[in-house]
């Protein structure tokens, strides 16, 4: 069998990176070697799974979205942090491919643009990594130009003048839109064709590998409380989750009653501004959704796609919320529009509406076997083995 040196880039996020490790760490137990370029954050990570750790210092390291996202240049800042953050990491990503080529180039598609530039750059295959697969008939970025209200990147003069220098440099003539819009050669999609929008219009393109995990993130490490009660995991994501007032409410929501409830309040959030919580009530700054999940009964979750997955992975149903995190409007609305579980709205969030709307859920029927039929199709489409797999077949002479 021929081994071969890939080299990935991914941003370091939890909803970024996960899947990509989970595919890496299917590449390097069948034999080839992994060069993984992220945020130093993820060190340990890559190394777990026998990948070697390159790093790039994101430009989103220094630049709070949420407080960008109140200013009136909110767009243009946005644009400027994107564009500056692709850069790094391709310049990052080019140091480690000219000492070490790889011969195939694996991206995130927050990533694309460094992607595809290193690819056309180096001369070698890329295989794109997609949370909802993008082609002619379906986009992820009108979605989310939609959902955002949001004009495209190159009607800004200083995000066009940027662009353009990019593709000028690696010698890519072509329109922005054109580049940015165009569907690439290969891309590894990590959801289940049943949950894509417009799944059938989808071609030979693309795999639909579903999530992908590595085995250490398949591994018990979090236990419930003895008397096996029902657990409720609330989160609101990495980025919009400055909402202490949410948490306190679904805290005090469920104090004296049987459930055990799982807060994942991220990493910006100071626990101390929620107060003394109720006995049956646990905070983390971050936990594995993979894991509280497989013991839960139901998610408040903001429905990113990450979220998402995992949730319907454990067979666990959904209660979306996505009124602070507009970016997750697609596969909020998707998991919605498939009936894999009921939408939260913000006048629910009182004790008594709370109590009702996980009650309903749990006693719905009908949601549990969507996700039940949902979860049978992530576990057809073969994860991460058949992800690496369909990398490797790519990679390999006909």
């Amino acid at each position: 069998m021929t081994s071969y040196h890939l080299l990935f880039v991914a941003p370091g996020g939890s909803g970024h990176i996960n899947p990509a490790l989970g595919i890496v760490d299917q590449l390097v137990r069948t034999g080839h070697r992994v060069t993984v370029v992220t945020g130093a954050g993820f060190a340990d990570a890559v190394t777990a799974v026998g990948a070697r750790f390159a790093e790039y210092k994101s430009a989103f390291d220094d630049f709070h979205v949420p407080d960008a996202m109140a200013e009136d240049n909110a767009e243009q800042l946005l644009n400027d942090v994107y564009i500056a953050d692709n850069e790094v990491m391709l310049r990052a990503a080019e140091e480690v491919a000219a000492a070490d080529p790889p011969d195939a180039v694996v991206y995130d598609i927050f990533h694309f643009i460094a992607g595809k530039l290193l690819v056309a750059k180096l001369g070698c295959p890329g295989v794109r990594l997609e949370g909802l697969g993008t082609n002619e008939h379906y986009s992820v970025w009108e979605e989310l130009r939609r959902s955002l209200g949001q004009r495209y990147p190159e009607e800004f003069d200083k995000t066009r003048e940027e662009i353009t220098a990019l593709l000028t440099e690696f010698g890519i003539d072509k329109p922005i839109r054109r580049f940015w819009d165009e569907v690439d050669p290969f891309t590894v999609v990590t959801v289940p064709r049943a949950f894509q929008p417009e799944g059938d219009t989808f071609d030979g393109r693309f795999v639909f590998a579903g999530p992908c995990f590595s085995t250490h993130r398949l591994q018990p490490q979090w236990t419930p409380p003895a008397g096996d009660p029902p657990v409720l995991v609330v989160s609101l994501g990495s980025t919009w989750n400055e909402h202490p007032e949410f948490f306190r409410a679904c805290a005090y929501a469920f104090e004296g009653t049987p459930w055990h409830v799982v807060l994942a309040i991220g990493e910006f959030l100071d626990p101390e501004t929620i107060g003394e919580l109720p006995a049956n009530v646990e905070a983390h700054s971050w936990i594995s959704f993979l894991d509280v999940l497989r013991h839960a009964s139901a998610f408040i979750t903001q429905g990113t796609i990450g979220a998402v997955m995992e949730s319907v992975y454990n067979g666990c149903p959904l209660l979306v919320f996505s009124h602070f995190a507009a970016e997750a409007e697609p596969t909020a609305s998707r998991a919605l529009a498939l009936g894999l579980g009921h939408p939260l709205r913000i006048e629910q969030i009182t004790a008594e509406a709370l109590r009702e709307a996980v009650s309903d859920l749990t006693a719905d029927e009908e949601v549990r076997r969507r996700v039940d039929r949902m979860r049978q199709e992530i576990l057809d489409s073969g994860g991460a083995a058949r992800a690496a797999g369909a990398i490797v077949e790519r990679l390999s002479p006909s």
